[in-house]
C-alpha cells in the first residue's frame, strides 16, 4: 500500500475514534427510577413514618409552580401528620433549564415551613435542616428528622453522587 494512502487511512481512523469517544463522553446522564430510590430508602428504615403521596391539588399547595414544569418522573411524599417532619420530593426535569426553577420551588417549601408552616418546634428544626440535592436534571428535597443524614446519604448515593 502506498504511504500516502496509509497516512490518510490512519488519519481517518484516528478521526473516527476521536469522534466516537467524544460522542460517548457527551451522553446525557440517565436518572435512576425515582420510585425505586424512594422505596429502597424507605425499606432500609427500622421505623417508617406514615406517609402520603402529594398529588393533585396538594402539589400546588406544597410546591406552587411545580405543576407548570414538565417532569419525566416525580416522587412527592410527605408525612401524613403535621407533627412529623418527614418529606421526600424528587423530580426529574424534562428540560435542564427547569432545574433551577425546581430548586427555587423546593427552597420556597423549606422557607414556608421554617417561617410558620411547621407548627411544632421539633418539626421547625427538622425543616431548618432540610437538604436540597441536585444530580443532573434531578432535584430532591429531603426532610427526614432524626434520619436526615442517613436519608441524604442514601438518596445522594442512589442518584450517583
Amino acid at each position: 500500500m502506498n504511504k500516502s494512502i496509509k497516512r490518510i487511512l490512519a488519519l481517518v481512523l484516528a478521526l473516527a475514534t476521536a469522534l466516537a469517544l467524544t460522542a460517548c463522553g457527551e451522553k446525557a446522564q440517565e436518572a435512576p427510577d425515582l420510585n425505586v430510590v424512594y422505596e429502597d430508602y424507605i425499606a432500609s428504615l427500622d421505623e417508617v413514618p406514615m406517609m402520603m403521596d402529594v398529588t393533585d391539588d396538594l402539589v400546588e399547595t406544597f410546591y406552587p409552580g411545580l405543576g407548570d414544569i414538565e417532569c419525566k418522573q416525580s416522587v412527592l411524599v410527605s408525612a401524613a401528620i403535621s407533627a412529623v417532619a418527614y418529606e421526600i420530593a424528587m423530580v426529574e426535569c424534562a428540560d435542564s433549564d427547569d432545574v433551577e426553577a425546581v430548586q427555587g420551588i423546593f427552597q420556597s417549601r423549606i422557607d414556608s415551613q421554617v417561617n410558620g408552616g411547621a407548627m411544632y418546634p421539633a418539626t421547625t428544626e427538622a425543616w431548618q435542616n432540610a437538604d436540597l440535592i441536585t444530580s443532573g436534571n434531578v432535584v430532591a428535597l429531603v426532610v427526614a428528622g432524626e434520619d436526615q443524614d442517613t436519608a441524604v446519604s442514601a438518596i445522594s448515593a442512589a442518584l450517583g453522587l
